[in-house]
């Protein structure tokens, strides 16, 4: 569990960043005027631009987007003692319901989530580019989902060119090769993008 401090005075930044961290399940939060802040008990504290200089803490994080993957990875990456991850992997499960998980490091879920067309899926893929911070960013896509998964592949390289990698990956995996952040509180669409987005070319 992550404790996140949102210490400000702004009661409109207050509401827009609680609510998208109210859907983060790692994440617990509490809320302080500035003036009242200390380092006790928090991990991070996030703050607006404004009101920074009153707070003095290495764990401090301004966001300069207001999105999901923008405030979750930022906080990761603050309250592990990191600036970037060394790599963001996106698994794809092309199909009528597409799965679609984002994994950091090979081990921590930043995302997932179901999509019905492949417009959706590269649009989401797009916004983790743009508000993640790695050195390495790929995508892998499922063998299956035959026109589907040509939609998707043909989109993203129309978009990044040879920016990210696109991978296909073969998705016969077994109950030993089954990655273990699939787990079965995720549907069997979400599981397989997690075993597409942690499987080697």
């Amino acid at each position: 569990m992550i404790r996140v401090t949102i210490a400000t005075k702004n009661f409109r930044f207050l509401y827009i960043v609680e609510n998208i961290l109210s859907n983060i399940s790692e994440i617990k939060t509490n809320h302080v005027l500035p003036e009242e802040f200390t380092t006790d008990n928090t991990d991070v504290i996030i703050t607006t631009e404004t009101e920074k200089n009153g707070i003095k803490s290495n764990k401090l994080f301004i966001p300069k987007a207001f999105n999901h993957y923008n405030l979750f990875s930022n906080i990761f990456l603050i309250a592990n003692g990191k600036k970037k991850f060394r790599e963001v992997a996106i698994g794809i499960d092309p199909g009528q319901t597409i799965g679609f998980a984002v994994i950091g490091e090979g081990t921590s879920i930043l995302g997932v989530s179901e999509f019905y067309t492949a417009v959706d899926a590269v649009k989401e893929t797009i916004v983790i580019f743009f508000n993640v911070e790695t050195d390495s960013f790929i995508v892998n896509i499922g063998r299956g989902g035959g026109k589907i998964k040509e939609e998707i592949i043909k989109r993203l390289k129309n978009i990044f060119h040879e920016e990210v990698p696109v991978n296909v990956i073969n998705e016969d995996f077994t109950s030993q090769n089954k990655n273990r952040l699939a787990e079965v509180k995720y549907s069997k669409n979400i599981s397989a993008a997690l075993n597409i987005a942690s499987r080697d070319i």
